[in-house]
């Protein structure tokens, strides 16, 4: 092993920043009201019970109690996250234990990678920058909780990689990962598919052989999940029928139009609300086009999947992965111009956390 490494900051910054997000954010979640009285029993909550289900007990698929027109059950979530924390029990870890573990893992790995992402193309500071914006966001100590954010931040990064360093051959994997991952992993297809087109003729036959490999196994993947449930259930289409049930409300709709029936129907201090004006606010101010093409894809991509699914439920956690989004804040507050705008940032993000988001999943009312 090259000890260099350990010496360098592409390792030393995103670890230390690592460290801290984790000490200070588990100090915090045991402080104040709480729901549960233990840490672990509030990092696992909510969707996390189901991911910790999946882990231990495989899917399950039963009636709502005396309700037959509704079902209930696990069958609404996607199988990786679950898949690899159970491979982890393997080496003795209890099902509570290796769902964090993973979490845990991943977030580090993925702070390593993004900052090496964004090192190669904008330097030092400017990677720094983005992972400080990114752990400062509202929604951020999903990162560490029984969520697969972190895990799906990692594969992210992976192929976002892959894809900037034109190392085409190995981007099957993350990408096929992520499509079984979180329902919003299939995002990654489109900067797959605009560079497989806008490059084609520059391509050479191996890599546009791996670009269209991908991309069809993205689909040959997801198909497979969808296989398993048709010889288990009996329902190809079990989880569009899950998800498409009134209590999840989710259907096809024009995102933009989607956004704005929740900031009309909601008030303005929910939630769903703030973080949807406050990502607006942020795009508006930071928007750079220094990024690549397929970064402003992903970005926008991920940003628009939830309400293109008809709702903006805990939109304030799916969006914590958009890292591009983080990039053009801190692109935005190195230059001279708006370099002002950082100490706003800053104190927007604590109050959010400290006076909404936190407290709220703290005591449980925050899925």
């Amino acid at each position: 092993m090259n000890l260099s490494i350990l010496k360098s900051k592409s390792f030393q910054r995103p670890t230390l920043l690592f460290l801290a997000f984790i000490l200070i954010f588990l100090s915090l979640l045991q402080t104040g009201p709480t729901k549960y009285d233990s840490l672990l029993r509030t990092l696992i909550q909510w969707d996390s019970r189901l991911y910790l289900s999946i882990a231990r007990d495989g899917y399950e698929l039963f009636p709502c109690g005396d309700d037959t027109g509704h079902l209930c059950g696990n069958v609404g979530w996607f199988p990786m996250y679950p898949l690899a924390a159970g491979l982890l029990t393997r080496v003795g870890l209890e099902h509570r234990y290796s769902l964090l573990a993973v979490t845990w893992l991943s977030l580090w790995l993925a702070l390593l990678l993004l900052y090496r992402l964004v090192a190669r193309r904008f330097g030092g500071r400017a990677a720094l920058l983005s992972l400080i914006c990114l752990l400062l966001f509202p929604g951020s100590f999903y990162l560490l909780t029984g969520f697969p954010y972190a895990f799906f931040l990692l594969l992210l990064a992976s192929a976002l990689y892959l894809l900037d360093t034109e190392n085409y051959r190995w981007l099957i994997l993350p990408c096929c990962l992520l499509a079984v991952t979180y329902p919003s992993g299939m995002v990654i297809g489109l900067p797959v598919l605009w560079v497989l087109g806008t490059k084609y003729k520059q391509l050479s036959q191996p890599d546009r052989n791996a670009l269209m490999t991908t991309v069809v196994a993205m689909g040959a993947t997801l198909m497979a999940f969808c296989l398993y449930y048709y010889w288990r259930f009996d329902d190809f289409f079990l989880y569009f029928t899950f998800q498409s049930q009134d209590y999840y409300a989710h259907e096809t709709s024009f995102p933009l139009w989607t956004i704005i029936r929740s900031l009309h129907d909601l008030p303005w201090s929910h939630p769903v609300a703030l973080i949807l004006l406050f990502v607006i606010v942020v795009t508006a101010l930071f928007y750079s086009r220094k990024l690549p093409r397929t970064w402003h894809i992903l970005m926008f991509g991920l940003l628009l999947f939830t309400p293109s699914a008809g709702t903006t439920d805990c939109y304030y956690r799916h969006i914590v992965v958009a890292f591009p989004l983080f990039v053009m804040v801190a692109l935005a507050v190195t230059g001279p111009r708006r370099r002002w705008l950082l100490p706003i940032y800053v104190v927007v993000c604590l109050i959010l956390i400290f006076g909404v988001y936190l407290p709220a999943y703290k005591t449980g009312a925050l899925m």
